[in-house]
């Protein structure tokens, strides 16, 4: 046991330096674009320091979250409160991500409104666009960076976990760990919303028409609305309980059928607390049916599992039952 809590520590450990350090890259990301939109009155670039804000505050919630899950319950939450990471994840979903979004689209609309009656001048300011601009490089290289590190953490810890590597967007609607979801997620909406700034402050410099980037500004709020949607889905999800990953449900399977004293797997029902806890509830037909006997086989089977896959942090009820064949 004392080899699977290590190795349980490393993974937990690993996703939460991942969230420290995207926090600490924002920050920075986030008073760059405030004092380039500041400079610039740049629509594209006032939404981007919204996205980041939203970012950030998606960081500490979810650290927030981590530090809270690893608490112990006083009695009112038997299995623990593994889930307050699901729930600070779905809490950036629904609050944090979408009001930005929203936030960040009214304050576009609201000037590309003011461009097209006249309210507002449309003539850009290409010096102070080319600094903004600037701040978009320098920011998507610093995103893309988080994303490479994001990745290169999923990779890992689908080895890890034994599961079968498979592309990333499989990998995120699959995976069992809110932080890594999160943080997989934000990036990438970092990089599409940078590239539409950039297109929009491009269009302006190149035409010196503000028109572009208010529209700019304008769609990179509409990415971060729809990429709340979709992370609010996954999070609610994990929140709700998902199901082991099939290769860890066929590893399972091996595991109890190649117990000593099992002649028959009759069901079995899982589910992820959190990434590296599981409930498992298992229904199985003995060799013999008596109490001593299906005891020992109970203490194998939980053995059994335990060695096949360390990994885990395992929540284990069997129960010894009779097959009955279904007509």
């Amino acid at each position: 046991m004392a080899d699977t809590d290590k190795t349980i520590q490393s993974g937990t450990t690993k996703a939460g330096a991942a969230v420290k350090a995207a926090l600490a890259a924002n920050i920075g990301v986030a008073l760059a674009k405030f004092a380039a939109a500041a400079f610039t009155g740049s629509s594209s670039m006032f939404s981007e320091s919204v996205h980041s804000v939203a970012d950030c505050a998606n960081e500490i919630v979810l650290m927030i979250g981590d530090r809270t899950s690893d608490h112990k319950s006083d009695g009112d939450h038997p299995f623990g409160l593994h889930r307050v990471k699901y729930l600070a994840s779905f809490i950036v979903a629904t609050l944090l991500f979408f009001v930005g979004g929203v936030f960040a689209v009214s304050q576009a609309a609201s000037k590309l409104t003011g461009l097209l009656d006249g309210s507002i001048p449309r003539e850009a300011e290409p010096i102070e666009l080319v600094a903004a601009l600037v701040v978009v490089g320098v920011s998507a290289c610093l995103e893309g960076y988080g994303l490479h590190t994001s990745v290169h953490e999923a990779r890992e810890r689908m080895t890890r976990v034994k599961v079968e590597s498979d592309s990333l967007v499989k990998f995120w609607r699959r995976t069992k760990s809110a932080e890594l979801a999160s943080v997989m997620m934000e990036d990438t909406l970092a990089l599409i919303g940078l590239a539409f700034a950039g297109l929009g402050i491009g269009l302006s410099i190149a035409t010196g028409d503000e028109l572009y980037d208010a529209i700019g500004g304008l769609m990179v709020g509409l990415v971060l609305v729809c990429g709340s949607a979709a992370l609010a889905f996954k999070s609610g999800s994990l929140l709700i309980g998902e199901d082991i990953d099939p290769r860890t449900r066929e590893m399972l399977v091996e595991a109890v059928e190649g117990t000593q004293g099992v002649n028959r797997l009759i069901n079995m029902q899982a589910i992820h607390m959190d990434e590296d806890a599981v409930l498992l509830c298992l229904k199985v037909e003995t060799d013999k049916f008596d109490r001593d006997y299906d005891v020992q086989t109970v203490d194998k089977i939980e053995t059994s599992i335990r060695t096949a896959l360390p990994w885990y942090e395992w929540e284990i009820y069997v129960e010894p039952d009779i097959w009955r064949a279904q007509h």
